[in-house]
């Protein structure tokens, strides 16, 4: 039995699984997860290599997994998948050609670019043209895109053998249904990251990536119910007892996100409708942890009439002595299925299996492999020539050519070490650079967009002659209620008497971006000219998207 490693680096989490494979069954033999703190993983990059580092390290620990042989998993909006027709080829004049002609198929230059292909229809009409031609799926992945992950595994003492992009994984762990049984869509709803990819009959047809997910639900919650984190997503989780008043507040604070979350997947979903004619969703499964949140398949859904269910990355599995509880091993379930898909890479047919794991890096080890064979076999000869003496001048003089180019195949591989040092090093300050920047803007207020919100809810009849506004200068800790990111000092006059004071508290109240508003000094003339001084806090929702812009 053949042993595989899937490894699935999320935003919140790093996760393997590890599947033996034979020709009659595929067991799941180890699994096991270990949380990361947020900003180590951005929109699918690992951002801080060193803290996977960790993570990986304490996943290995933990799982006591078998190998430091893994196949990898990426995925974000550096990340590529296309269909295309191209001229009928072999694989090896197809590779060549893809290297100058992808350029229509992948928005990035090709040098930056590590690509695999695989062939859906081969020796068919398949552009209408009467020509031999085929259909091909390809897979790019942008350099930087790995750069992250390989320097964390690197730094974990692992390996992967193969980089394998996650949304297709996601397809491997749910066997395709009937051709005949219509479109399904697969919806893997992460931390940070939500993929949407639609199948037909097996074959992918669509895959996007939108960078929101459930951190957005527990942003909602804690911004409205003033909680840390961490409190907000046990909250969303429903981690409190039954009935508890505390979980209605959680699920009222995050509708608004709920909504919004939904409406994104559906409209990536409407986009593939409106560009496939006749095509129509019929199946949507769905998984990942946010995707347990009350009431977010629903949304999901929307008006859709289609067959919903919850992917289940170990039904078609024989599950090992896994070490895990009911309780955890129904967590898993929610939060395995890609790094099941990356194990199960190992088990496709060599004709459909795709890396995109850099030429160089490959290059390398096979480098170092014959630097290793190249030094065993002239440690053997140099001791058959002790044995024979002098009479084997010759061969000694053929081993010690193997010498000379065995040295200069590791001084080849040296140099190309330093290379990717010095590489390396340019990427870590780039990154500094990028994270003095985010720092900079983390309380960054959106000062156009309040007034703009502020306009919008306040009643007819009413002005703002004068205002003042401000920003704090320090943010609550962690667990702390805090005042807000800045407050806002309006006089307000207008018509309308006493009504028309509690008009303008409704609609700022309403106002998600404002928080803690009040109202004094109210003059009322007998004409019903109404004059008063108001105040209000910002929340944490009035600030800008600019640092998150620069982490894209």
């Amino acid at each position: 039995m053949e042993n595989s490693i899937g490894l699935d680096i999320g935003s919140s989490a790093v996760r393997a699984a590890e599947i033996g494979i034979d020709r009659n069954q595929r067991r799941l033999c180890r699994f096991a997860q270990v949380g990361l703190p947020p900003g180590a993983v951005i929109d699918g990059e690992v951002v801080n290599p060193g803290v996977v580092a960790e993570g990986l390290k304490r996943l290995w620990a933990e799982g006591g997994f078998s190998s430091n042989k893994v196949v990898l998993g990426v995925s974000g909006h550096r990340l590529f998948i296309r269909q295309a027709d191209v001229p009928a080829l072999n694989d090896a004049d197809l590779r060549s050609a893809l290297k100058f002609d992808a350029q229509e198929l992948i928005p990035i230059p090709m040098e930056d670019a590590t690509f695999d292909f695989q062939v859906l229809d081969r020796d068919g009409d398949t552009d209408g043209s009467g020509r031999s031609s085929m259909r091909i799926l390809i897979v790019a992945a942008h350099r930087e895109l790995l750069r992250g992950h390989m320097v964390a595994l690197q730094a974990a003492g692992l390996e992967a053998t193969a980089i394998d992009a996650s949304p297709l994984a996601l397809m491997r762990v749910v066997p395709p249904t009937d051709p005949e049984s219509g479109v399904e869509a697969l919806v893997a709803i992460g931390a940070e990251l939500t993929t949407v990819a639609v199948r037909q009959g097996g074959t992918p047809r669509f895959i996007r990536s939108l960078a929101v997910g459930g951190s957005k639900l527990t942003a909602g919650i804690a911004n409205a119910m003033h909680v840390d984190a961490t409190v907000a997503e046990s909250l969303k989780r429903g981690f409190a007892p039954a009935g508890a008043p505390q979980l209605a507040q959680a699920r009222k604070a995050m509708t608004t996100e709920l909504r919004d979350l939904g409406e994104d997947v559906r409209a990536t979903m409407d986009f593939f409708v409106s560009q496939a004619e006749g095509a129509r969703i019929d199946h949507l499964l769905v998984t990942g942890g946010a995707a347990q949140t009350e009431g977010l398949v629903e949304q999901l859904a929307g008006g859709l009439v289609v067959d919903i269910r919850r992917i289940d990355p170990f039904a078609n599995l024989v599950l090992g002595d896994l070490g895990l509880d009911a309780d955890s091993l129904n967590r898993a379930r929610a939060t395995a299925a890609t790094a099941v898909g990356l194990a199960l890479w190992a088990a496709e047919p060599p004709a459909r299996r795709m890396s995109v794991l850099p030429g160089d890096v490959a290059a390398a080890r096979r480098t170092r492999r014959l630097a290793a064979v190249a030094a065993a076999g002239v440690a053997g000869v140099a001791g058959l020539l002790v044995v024979a003496g002098g009479a084997e001048l010759l061969a000694t003089h053929e081993a010690r050519n193997q010498v000379h180019s065995a040295q200069a195949q590791v001084a080849l591989l040296n140099s190309q070490v330093a290379k990717l040092k010095a590489e390396t090093a340019i990427h870590d300050k780039v990154l500094k650079r990028r994270t003095m920047v985010q720092s900079a803007l983390k309380d960054d207020v959106d000062w156009v967009r309040v007034i703009k919100e502020i306009q919008g809810v306040t009643p007819s009849g009413l002005s703002t002659p004068t205002f003042t506004a401000s920003r704090a200068t320090t943010s609550g800790g962690a667990g702390t209620a805090s005042s807000g990111v800045g407050s806002l000092t309006f006089t307000v006059t207008g018509s309308g008497g006493l009504p028309a004071v509690a008009a303008w508290l409704d609609g700022l109240q309403s106002d998600h971006s404002l928080q803690g508003t009040w109202v004094s000094g109210i003059s009322v003339s007998p004409s019903g000219v109404v004059s008063f001084s108001s105040s209000t806090n910002l929340s944490t929702q009035a600030h800008s998207n600019r640092a998150q812009a620069v982490s894209k």
